[in-house]
This record gives C-alpha cells, structure tokens and sequence, in this order.
C-alpha cells in the first residue's frame, strides 16, 4: 500500500508505536531522525514524499537490533531532492557518485570517527536515485532497539529478500 507524506505528523502513520524504547539508537529515535534530516526537508520544499516500505531487513533477528529499511518514492527530479536536502541541513549528500549517496550529518565515513555507514553513530545513510521523472529515497537505520513486537506497526514487517 502507498501512503502520501504531507509532513512530520504523517511519519508515525506509517512507522511505529513502539512504547519503551530507550535512548539514542532505539526504534522511535530513528523515526524522528528520518523525518527531521529527511522527509521534513523534503516536504518543506513542496516535494511529495510517497512511501512504498519502511520495514527491517530480512538479515535482521527479529530478537536482536534491527537494521531499518525504507523506500520513499519522491515526485521531483533528484536534483530538485538534493537541493531540499541540502537546504535543510543535517545531511551530508556526496557530490561524486552515482546515484547520489546520502547521510545524516555526523554518519558519513570518516565523521568523529565513524567508519563505514556511520559505525559507532545511529544515523540513516542511502542513496537518492532517478526513477524516471522521479525520484526515490532509499535509506538504512542500523542497529535500531526494540521492545520485541508487541504493539509494533510498519517495522516489524520483514522486507523482502533482494
């Protein structure tokens, strides 16, 4: 099912209700960041933001952190996307690579530190691609906690194996 993003309100339609997750890294944290360093940018900008998934990897135990996934189809050219990000602030977008990779601020390789992906951060990091006069958004949250899936809605859903 395809739902419509209209702003930061609509982001816990789509993701979770997960009571108890704790600190930085945990599942509610990473829907916040997303839609701070991303959809609001995105939104802001008069982009039509329709997400197509937002689930956890398939590689991921379902006992373990999860590994967040989600797809958000964007109508406007990827340039008018990277423009909205940058606008923004709070995401590092690469210049010279195709398509064009995205991080929150502070995850990109060689930030504080951070490794490949953003390892020792919790931030989202993807790609932003053409899909024919399009856009999508492609982005990861690794290592999420969780509470297990009790009232858990979106997230809990395992995504499809490649």
């Amino acid at each position: 099912m395809r739902r419509t993003w209209t702003g930061t309100a609509a982001l816990a339609l789509v993701v979770i209700a997960v009571a108890g997750c704790g600190g930085g890294g945990g599942v509610d944290d990473a829907e916040e960041q997303l839609s701070a360093h991303f959809l609001d940018p995105i939104t802001g900008a008069g982009i039509t933001a329709v997400v197509e998934s937002a689930c956890r990897s398939h590689f991921t135990d379902v006992d373990s952190v999860w590994h967040l996934e989600t797809r958000i189809r964007l109508q406007a050219p990827k340039q008018d996307v990277i423009d909205a990000l940058a606008e923004g602030g709070g995401v590092f977008i690469e210049d010279d690579r195709e398509p064009r990779w995205v991080w929150q601020e502070g995850t990109q390789p060689g930030a504080d530190g951070g490794g490949f992906f953003g390892r020792g951060h919790y931030g989202w990091h993807g790609v932003v691609s053409t899909q024919g006069g399009e856009s999508l958004l492609q982005v990861t949250f690794n290592n999420a906690e969780h509470d297990g899936l009790e009232r858990v809605i979106g997230w809990a859903e395992t995504c499809p194996a490649p």
